[in-house]
């Protein structure tokens, strides 16, 4: 009885949907003591808590310098919504719930897509992914270690699913999982749900969903479930070498990304001009064959100092050169390393080559060239607007130069206190989201929900305001951007505004600060996302329309900007999202109101949307068409507002 009941739930388990035990088979695992309510399962092998074992043990807490063991992490599924290449951050939507996550990678943090290690930039919105997370200092989960999409995690296990039947009338796949490399011919039964959105696969072409064929080998990816609505195959690969072909292209496009930019690692320890730096991968398997076969003892090497973003500020000429003294291989038992080690001299120490920090290898005769406009922390040669999102972040760099706690570092530190009369300085506020619930124009006060929870927080304006840096140049101006530095309490629509001019339910930027018992009461902005985003000049461009499914697919993208050359270049997109829309969504043009259907592909849109809640989605309130249009709304609102937003 026992081995049936253990062939029941094990057959089961390969199930997409989740599977309750009938009350005769719960009631006899209660009788043998086999109820999941027993003593929790304990397993020697791990000094932390797992995800399947040791829940009496706290779990691991990242360390500089030091890998975060196997399964020391965190594993939940999701949807990816949003991804900042520059900043190395994201979302995600839980797998049924819809609750929003946010991550960030640590600098050995990796993704894994089509079975090879990915960029942030690689990968689609709308993937279904395994997260594997560790904590932060706060306690959330959100370090991430490593991402899987569906296609890897059954790749990397040798499995694959063999077509049983198609049935098309019913938007359905009947497939049968297997591995053939281990003679697994059947582990469990799926059905794999399809639309006229699914992509099909054969080779290096896109073919139909009506060419495939029972006995077809496929691999596929997928959305997250939506509450009681089933995943969708976003992406179908059929064949055993359309599978090899993909993941090597997709391992392709990785090395020639990472080899532009160098080998990131981070520095184990400095001994005189002889540094040890262990290599960061996500797939130590094929790192040898695809990397180290480049790097040789007593070949040339050149390190260049990177930020914990794997950023670098002028590779071209900051490179410092030297000479590889000895490879080493260490255990790959712990998430982002290569099992590498490169022990390497160099000419000149930097201020970068400490122990701990992080740094990019080039190896013998690769170009050392600055990254792109927007990712370089240096940006030399470019002239034009540069938006403050992707600039070098010097209270996040440099922290010892601020004597105040900041939303960057110094933790131990104090936040900085309002002076009566004073402007604060920069980075001194705690910046949070929030939904505007109420205001009170009058008395300068009013009300926000928190960004992501219920929590209420009533705030009051201060009568010093905040400097807002408003650029007043043109993408063909050369040299560095000017600036006015301007008052401001509030700004709405890219313009000086007051609480008046705010419609609630608008997520908002407050900055705060603490008040006299210490609560965050005090706020010297609030700025609407068109604002924020008209200040950092940058704009969302529409990539795919999905308006069946409230939808639209953007790029955050910059301004063009001038080269070395005097020539006007487009910088590459800095971050992916997905914006959700429905029937209640205004979109202008012009002067004029459209509809949803009118917004096309490259347009750039400037929104507005609502706060993000427990089981309510963030979504776009406004979207607003075109250069023409932002403009448009900005004079029109700054000549009927007046300017009344802080005292002086």
């Amino acid at each position: 009885m026992i081995l049936l009941l253990m062939k029941f739930v094990l057959k089961s388990s390969h199930s997409p949907a989740p599977i309750r035990l009938p009350v005769l088979a719960v009631a006899l695992l209660s009788a043998l003591g086999l109820h999941s309510a027993e003593a929790p399962k304990l397993d020697p092998r791990y000094p932390f808590r797992t995800g399947f074992a040791n829940e009496n043990l706290p779990w691991y807490q990242l360390k500089p310098g030091e890998f975060p063991p196997h399964h020391s992490d965190l594993r939940i599924g999701g949807e990816l919504v949003q991804a900042d290449f520059i900043h190395r951050t994201g979302q995600f939507r839980m797998n049924r719930t819809g609750e929003l996550r946010e991550f960030s990678m640590p600098p050995f943090g990796s993704i894994v897509y089509l079975g090879a290690e990915a960029d942030l930039r690689d990968v689609p919105m709308g993937t279904y992914f395994l997260f594997f997370l560790n904590q932060d200092a706060d306690g959330g989960f959100t370090k991430l270690a490593t991402m899987q999409d569906q296609y890897s995690m059954d790749a990397g296990h040798s499995f694959s699913h063999r077509l049983d039947e198609v049935k098309l009338g019913e938007g359905k796949l009947l497939v049968t999982k297997q591995s053939l490399p281990k003679k697994i011919l059947d582990a469990g039964k799926l059905e794999l749900i399809v639309n006229d959105q699914t992509r099909v696969w054969k080779g290096d072409k896109q073919v139909k969903l009506s060419d495939l064929a029972p006995g077809d080998q496929l691999l596929y990816n997928r959305t997250a479930v939506k509450g009681d609505k089933p995943s969708v195959c976003t992406d179908i690969w059929v064949g055993a070498d359309t599978h090899k072909l993909a993941t090597e292209k997709q391992r392709q496009k990785f090395s020639e990304f990472t080899l532009f930019r160098g080998l990131p690692g981070w520095i184990d320890s400095v001994d005189g001009n002889k540094l040890a730096i262990t290599l960061f991968s996500g797939d130590d398997h094929t790192y040898k064959a695809t990397f180290m076969e480049k790097l040789t003892v007593g070949g040339e090497v050149a390190v260049c100092v990177a930020n914990d973003e794997l950023r670098t500020w002028n590779p071209g000429v900051d490179g410092e050169k030297g000479s590889v003294l000895e490879i080493k291989k260490s255990s790959v038992n712990a998430y982002g390393t290569s099992g590498y080690q490169v022990v390497c001299t160099i000419g000149t120490m930097l201020e970068g080559f400490r122990k701990g920090r992080c740094v990019r290898v080039f190896p013998a005769g690769a170009t050392r060239k600055d990254s792109f406009y927007g990712e370089s922390l240096m940006g030399y040669g470019y002239a034009g607007l540069r938006t403050a999102e992707l600039m070098e972040n010097v209270a996040k760099e440099y922290p010892d130069q601020f004597p105040y706690r900041t939303d960057y570092g110094n933790a131990n530190l104090s936040w900085y206190q309002l002076e009566k009369g004073k402007v604060p300085p920069p980075f001194s506020a705690h910046v949070v989201l929030g939904e505007l619930v109420q205001a009170d124009a009058a008395k300068r006060s009013g009300q926000f929900r928190k960004e992501g929870s219920d929590e209420l927080v009533d705030f009051t304006l201060t009568d010093e305001g905040a400097t807002v840096a408003v650029t007043k140049a043109k993408p063909t101006d050369r040299g560095n951007p000017h600036f006015d530095e301007l008052p401001g309490s509030v700004r709405y629509l890219g313009a000086d505004a007051t609480l008046a001019d705010v419609p609630p339910g608008t997520r908002c930027r407050f900055y705060l600060y603490e008040d006299t018992k210490g609560h965050f009461a005090r706020t010297s902005l609030v700025s609407d996302e068109f604002s924020y985003m008209t200040l950092n000049h940058v704009t969302w461009n529409v990539e795919a329309l999905r308006l069946g499914e409230g939808r639209l697919n953007v790029t955050r993208r910059m301004p063009e900007v001038t080269d070395y050359n005097g020539d006007l270049r487009q910088p590459p997109d800095v971050a992916r999202a997905e914006l959700l829309v429905d029937a209640g969504t205004r979109v202008w043009k012009g002067d004029k109101q459209m509809k949803l259907t009118d917004i096309a592909v490259g347009d750039s849109l400037l929104v507005n949307v609502t706060g993000e809640g427990p089981g309510k989605p963030s979504n776009c309130t406004d979207v607003w068409i075109g250069a023409e249009t932002h403009q448009l709304v900005t004079e029109a609102h700054t000549k009927t507002k007046p300017k009344t937003s802080a005292k002086r």
